[in-house]
């Protein structure tokens, strides 16, 4: 009788390990599932985020150009105004930006004018209005400063 009793508890503790191992089994499975899920989505979110960054870059080259564009349409302006014959000074007070400002839009204006062939239009702006009455060159900048 110690056999089968025996006998009896090692399938009983067979069937408890299968059973066992049925439920492991299947919580790996739902964990893996998980984890694909899991890595599906991460994956999802970096594509939508380099997407985005690419989208944003797009942008901010489009927005750059327009803005180059502006300013040139600025230094036209500026150009204009010099023309009429008002002063440097006085162009820099009417804009409110610094007459430095205005004198590299002019300096480099005269600089691309020598360089013109003879019948093309010119611009003419004034000379040696600053403060101190000399004119020196500047680096024609981007954006006005202020005065």
């Amino acid at each position: 009788m110690a056999g089968k009793a025996r006998n009896s508890m090692m399938v009983q503790a067979r069937r408890r390990t299968e059973e066992l191992a049925v439920k492991r089994r299947e919580r790996e499975e739902t964990l893996q599932s998980l984890a694909t899920d899991y890595h599906v989505a991460k994956m999802t979110a970096d594509a939508t985020v380099k997407e985005a960054e690419r989208q944003a870059a797009d942008l901010i080259a489009k927005a750059k150009a327009e803005a180059e564009d502006t300013a040139e349409e600025m230094k036209e302006t500026v150009r204009k105004m010099l023309a009429t014959g008002e002063t440097r000074q006085g162009v820099a007070e009417l804009l409110d930006v610094s007459i430095s400002y205005v004198r590299s839009i002019d300096v480099a204006s005269t600089k691309k004018d020598a360089h013109k062939e003879p019948g093309e239009p010119s611009v003419i702006g004034a000379q040696g209005d600053d403060e101190s009455g000399n004119s020196p060159s500047v680096a024609v900048t981007s954006e006005p400063n202020a005065a």
